[in-house]
């Protein structure tokens, strides 16, 4: 499909004022679903190409969700996938955020106790061979009028990213794609993120006050004793749990505070060639 979209989006885009878009979506919500969403919008030289494309995305995706859009002179499709998990949505067929041999790792994910780690390492590549010899007449307004871009929404903010543009206090990462599309190359877009296990957060957390609480409870008792012996065993329980509670929080800190390294086992996507 990328091949087919760069000799029609190029021969085309030189031709037609407002030309051509397409932009992707991703939604990860904060419980791991995935939304992915996508549309495809051009002037009227591109209607074969786009209904191509549509009857190519209905037989990939037996459970897609289109519907037809309109933007000024622009007609398309708006298209819609829903996953359950990060998981399923990563071993789902997709040119972009697949893994490519050599080349990126797709989606890579380290579970743990308070989150999982997860990284996107996509591949978009678009070689000069299957570009045609219009490409070096292109103006900036040609390029200008072409949108080619993939945007990633994430529940929380990314650890890190080589995104384009930035929005939403980190939340919402966008790559702009046209130069690449147009000129040729490949790049890898990139990011980390965690998606947070509250309910694990919540009783660590209450385990941990309770075990403080503990500590004040049996040192309290402890000075207010009067017997050695009970107050010796007072004593004992307050170093329990002061050394629980102390345990608990440098293990909570080790992890929180530990940078995530992914190796190739942490990889979940499907391999394309």
């Amino acid at each position: 499909m990328k091949k087919f979209l760069l000799a029609a989006t190029i021969a085309l885009c030189l031709m037609s004022a407002g030309c051509f878009q397409a932009k992707y979506d991703l939604i990860i919500t904060d419980d791991g679903a995935v939304v992915r969403n996508w549309k495809m919008l051009g002037t009227a030289p591109f209607s074969r190409q786009i209904e191509q494309m549509k009857a190519n995305n209905e037989r990939l995706f037996p459970n897609l969700k289109l519907k037809p859009i309109a933007e000024g002179d622009m007609l398309g499709y708006a298209f819609s996938l829903e996953y359950p998990d990060l998981e399923s949505f990563a071993k789902s067929y997709s040119e972009l955020y697949n893994a490519h041999a050599g080349k990126s790792t797709g989606v890579s994910r380290r579970e743990g106790w308070f989150f999982d780690a997860y990284a996107f390492d996509f591949y978009c590549t678009v070689t000069r061979e299957n570009l045609p010899p219009e490409v070096d007449h292109v103006t900036q307004a040609a390029l200008t009028s072409l949108v080619y871009e993939l945007t990633v929404q994430l529940p929380y903010a990314a650890d890190f990213h080589d995104a384009d543009e930035v929005s939403a206090d980190g939340k919402v990462l966008t790559w702009k794609l046209a130069p690449l599309l147009i000129k040729g190359g490949e790049r890898n877009l990139r990011a980390q993120f965690k998606i947070w296990h509250r309910e694990k957060i919540f009783l660590t957390a209450a385990i941990g006050v309770l075990m403080l609480a503990g500590t004040i409870f049996f040192g309290v008792k402890a000075r207010r004793e009067e017997s050695v012996s009970v107050a010796d065993d007072f004593r004992f329980k307050r170093n329990v749990f002061g050394w629980l509670f102390i345990s608990l929080a440098l293990v909570a800190a080790y992890v929180l505070l530990t940078p995530i390294v992914f190796t190739e086992a942490d990889i979940i996507s499907a391999v394309v060639p």
